[in-house]
């Protein structure tokens, strides 16, 4: 076959893009001590999301499947998510999506306080169009955050 009997092109399979945003503005330092409290006191008082964790071997506390309502219940949180909205609104711009006239909206929100030496496992969000991560605190000397291919269980 010679060179000129077909053509070729590159094309972008399966990417994935991630969006990184640092909490800024008047009040982010006060606004983040404010939710590294209400994770705290969450974790400590909230008995539902503690049995939770222990009964399904979660390495420290998550409000995963006890708490769906943390704006409401801490105005830190009602903060938070206002400030998310529009990082949202950025990501989807950056990703061209066509809304029309619907919006996405903020649809939960959870905290997660890992024992020391725990690891949040690898997992997906299968029901979010967008999913994200706001890192309250880190200890010193913890692992960077690993990302993976979603699809890699299903090859």
């Amino acid at each position: 076959m010679s060179a000129g009997a077909m053509s070729g092109a590159t094309e972008t399979l399966f990417p994935t893009l991630l969006y990184k945003a640092k909490l800024t503005g008047a009040g982010a330092r006060a606004l983040n001590g404010e939710l590294e409290t209400a994770c705290r006191v969450f974790a400590a008082d909230d008995q539902a999301g503690q049995a939770w964790s222990e009964k399904n071997g979660y390495p420290g506390y998550t409000s995963y499947a006890s708490l769906n309502d943390l704006p409401w219940r801490a105005p830190a949180f009602a903060d938070l998510a206002a400030r998310l909205e529009p990082h949202v609104g950025a990501f989807a711009q950056a990703l061209e999506w066509d809304l029309g006239a619907k919006k996405l909206r903020l649809d939960s929100l959870w905290i997660n306080v890992l024992a020391p030496g725990g690891v949040h496992t690898s997992h997906i969000h299968p029901h979010s169009v967008i999913s994200g991560t706001y890192y309250v605190s880190v200890p010193a000397g913890a692992s960077a955050l690993k990302l993976e291919d979603p699809r890699l269980g299903l090859m």
